[in-house]
């Protein structure tokens, strides 16, 4: 590296398209969630909620099935999400809690 940064990856490409950083962070992200089951539920329950909203996107609420969800709702889920995640990841709160904090019916 050129500058004084501290930086874990360098801007260079990598396999195409893809940088350094790019695919370092995606590494990191998947050795701190593997093994450890509540943050993969998590993904799993945010991938879910994430797909009610991409399903509603451009429809009118008239036309919402019963799963469907505004972005305004799912922009309130995330922000609940988030803070139970990072909770969670502080120790403030167990798994299960963070779990059913973030569960939609």
């Amino acid at each position: 590296m050129t500058d004084k940064r501290k930086r874990d990856f360098c801007d260079r490409p990598y396999n195409g398209n893809r940088t350094c950083k790019q695919v370092g962070a995606k590494l990191f992200y998947d050795q701190g969630i593997q093994g450890n089951d509540y943050l993969l539920a998590f993904l799993t329950e945010y991938n879910k909620v994430y797909s009610r909203r991409y399903r509603a996107d451009g429809k009118s609420p008239e036309e919402f099935s019963g799963k469907d969800m505004s972005s305004e709702e799912y922009a309130r889920w995330a922000k609940l999400a988030r803070q139970a995640r990072s909770d969670y990841l502080d120790g403030k709160i167990t798994g299960e809690e963070m779990l059913e904090k973030i569960k939609v019916e």
